[in-house]
């Protein structure tokens, strides 16, 4: 898992990056097409849910929260955040791959303009509720939009292998206790987590960084305004702080913890 973060730290930095065209090769999109279109797999972590920007035909779904979202921008270069969440779908959540949308030029033309135009979609069938005996399906189509940053056929199977599972998670995440499930399923960090777990809830950090102190390995993953400290890999606190956005800041949280960190990203964030 550190080593699936040095690569998804750059692709999920700021929760999925700027507007732009796929560059992933025709002949790479095929195979990618081939392999995931139709499947039936189940979501690592929990996910955000809600109206799809401008496009009241689909829901977003994402391991982020909306208002961090970058992939729309205004004129002026500003985020243009989707509207709120309205649900959670915890992992454990069979969905099926319905199709896989590049941003060719055909495509980019028939999306509606205020939604992000110029990422690949992956439409996805969620089910009702979670574990592989749930095979009813949610009437409507969820989007999941690719992270910025994913060039070559590699990286987008690291992703995509790391963010979905042909392996229902449902068992392991009965192993954690009450406190961790619930924490996953609302996406919330829990003291006493591993590093997996906290994924599970949040996602992959922005960066993730990691030092020695008193023979105690200390690691400080960032997810947007939140930093979690982990001690020989387990969740010991995080703080949030608020964030400076046009949306309403979040109430700062804090939560013992080892002694700062200086955190610096494992690798440079994918521009815009």
């Amino acid at each position: 898992m550190r080593r699936l973060a040095s690569i998804l730290a750059v692709v999920t930095a700021l929760a999925g990056g700027c507007a732009n065209y796929s560059i992933i090769p025709d002949e790479a999109r095929t195979r990618i097409n081939e392999a995931h279109e139709g499947e039936l797999l189940y979501v690592k972590q929990s996910l955000y849910a809600g109206r799809f920007y401008d496009d009241d035909r689909y829901r977003l779904v994402h391991p982020r929260r909306f208002e961090e979202l970058t992939y729309l921008l205004n004129a002026e270069g500003e985020p243009i955040p989707p509207p709120p969440a309205d649900e959670i779908i915890p992992a454990g959540t069979r969905v099926r791959i319905e199709r896989i949308e590049w941003p060719d030029g055909d495509a980019v033309f028939r999306r509606p303009l205020y939604t992000p135009r110029y990422t690949t979609w992956i439409y996805l069938r969620v089910a009702r509720g979670t574990g592989s005996e749930v095979t009813m399906e949610r009437s409507e189509r969820h989007v999941l939009l690719l992270p910025g940053g994913i060039d070559d056929e590699g990286t987008f199977n690291a992703w995509f292998q790391a963010a979905l599972s042909p392996k229902d998670p449902s068992p392991w995440l009965r192993t954690l206790g009450d406190v961790q499930r619930i924490a996953i399923a609302q996406k919330k960090p829990a003291k006493g987590m591993t590093y997996e777990a906290l994924t599970s809830a949040l996602g992959f950090p922005d960066r993730i960084s990691q030092r020695q102190q008193d023979g105690v390995a200390v690691e400080v993953g960032t997810w947007g305004s939140m930093s979690v400290t982990l001690l020989d890999g387990i969740v010991d606190g995080w703080t949030t702080t608020p964030q400076t956005s046009t949306t309403t800041p979040a109430k700062a949280k804090t939560t013992p913890s080892a002694a700062p960190v200086s955190v610096q990203p494992l690798s440079t964030p994918a521009g815009g």
